[in-house]
């Protein structure tokens, strides 16, 4: 049971600094897009900014576990954000703006859910589609990578009804706070810039150097989820450990997942709170497409170019098939559920977050018993 607890409190301490340092990476990255539209500042910078945990863990895993299993779990913790962004993250949003109103429902653009739906939908095929032809190469990942590209391009051209969003400085609504506290809750932006506000200089200054403590953080997610996920492990100068014992694959879906998930959950809520409902939905579907395209294309790329085209095992293909109707079939589910009637309620949130604990059992039950 302790070599299950070891683990567990690393992703649990690596997702709270990464929830603070995205939430850094927010207010820099929110000042540098501050004259984009709404709806496409979701899709696009917020999208982003959320993401940054996703790309790093996959680069991680690929140049540190090397090949199929560093693949693996680099695909099982984009595939995992995927659910968790597309089922929890508005979910969470949508019942916490309902809960503080008098509001029954809240209203969503129906053509932003289905502009991003749609193009989700196109990459998880694609990528499905190369994984079951059993290699990947760079040519793979950069045509991952030229799909996200032609997003933009659709995105920034049809960008014109939207309404621009004024950027609002967080210190403006805060007290003001001391150094030694910032230290303690990891504030970063307060640590780097103290209580004073942004300005472009400053923004691109917390902007980066929130990237690299994230980047530094993922290393260790990657690791506690290696620990995890093995039969036994080693954690120098404390001894030896017993793991799960199942494929990295699974351990990444759920615990990587949700642990580089925290800066799309906060970013998705805060813009809820503000009435940004569009962005709220947008920055899941945004995140989802730049997961796919980018957080995993380009560690891909990177690696294919470094080191060959990775070859799959047959096990390997026929388990990412299985799970691929589930991610396929979830993102539709969800689709369905945002664009139905006038809006998205209370029971259909409930019922979206119900989904993903369900595909979650379904997870512990192959993952046990395959």
């Amino acid at each position: 049971m302790f070599g299950l607890i070891i683990p567990l409190l690393l992703i649990f301490f690596c997702g709270y600094v990464i929830w603070r340092a995205g939430d850094t990476f927010l207010e820099g990255s929110n000042y540098i897009g501050r004259n984009l539209k709404d709806g496409v500042k979701g899709a696009t910078i917020n999208a982003v900014a959320s993401s940054m945990p996703e790309l790093f863990i996959a680069l991680f895993f690929l140049f540190y576990l090397k090949d199929v299993i560093g693949f693996s779990g680099g695909l099982g913790t984009s595939f995992g954000s995927v659910l968790f962004n597309s089922l929890i993250i508005p979910s969470v949003a949508i019942i916490g703006v309902l809960s503080k109103s008098k509001k029954k429902i809240v209203v969503v653009s129906k053509k932003i859910i289905l502009r991003d739906g749609v193009w989700l939908l196109l990459v998880e095929f694609v990528l499905i589609y190369f994984i079951q032809q059993g290699t990947i190469s760079w040519v793979e990942s950069l045509l991952l990578m030229l799909i996200y590209i032609l997003y933009l391009i659709y995105l920034f051209k049809t960008m014109r009804g939207g309404e621009s969003i004024k950027y609002e400085d967080p210190l403006s609504e805060k007290e003001t706070v001391s150094l030694m506290s910032a230290f303690i809750i990891l504030d970063l932006k307060r640590i780097l810039i103290g209580n004073k506000p942004l300005n472009i200089q400053k923004a691109w200054v917390v902007f980066v150097i929130s990237s690299l403590v994230i980047g530094f953080v993922c290393y260790f997610l990657v690791v506690a989820c290696e620990w995890l996920g093995s039969e036994h492990y080693s954690v120098p100068w404390i001894g030896e450990f017993e793991g799960l014992g199942v494929p990295l694959l699974f351990v990444a879906i759920i615990f990587a997942a949700i642990g580089s998930s925290f800066p799309d959950t906060i970013i998705s809520y805060k813009d809820a709170q503000k009435g940004n409902y569009d962005d709220a939905i947008s920055n899941a579907y945004g995140s989802n497409i730049f997961n796919l395209c980018v957080a995993l294309g380009v560690p891909l790329f990177f690696f294919t170019l470094t080191y060959g085209p990775i070859v799959l095992t047959k096990d390997i293909i026929d388990l990412i098939s299985n799970l691929s109707w589930w991610f396929v079939g979830l993102t539709v589910f969800s689709l369905f559920l945002y664009t139905r009637g006038s809006g998205v309620n209370k029971n259909q949130a409930v019922i979206l977050i119900s989904s993903y604990f369900v595909f979650i059992f379904y997870i512990f039950w192959i993952a046990t018993n395959g």
